[in-house]
């Protein structure tokens, strides 16, 4: 829940994670939660944490 409220309130890069989610068909706390490091555990995640990486918001991808 806390997530959320700093996603709504200090999240500088709102728009580029609801733009990713889009795309993918996911929601914007979704991105928002993989681009600061929760796991991937499937493909579209993957891909998401993917354009994360081509738009510069997170610096390495971990295997897991």
């Amino acid at each position: 829940m806390i997530s959320t409220f700093k996603f709504y309130f200090k999240c500088g890069n709102r728009k580029l994670y609801r733009a990713i989610a889009r795309e993918h068909g996911s929601t914007g706390i979704h991105v928002y939660r993989l681009a600061h490091g929760r796991r991937y555990k499937n493909d579209k995640d993957y891909y998401i944490v993917k354009r994360l990486k081509e738009e510069g918001v997170i610096s390495s991808t971990v295997y897991w």
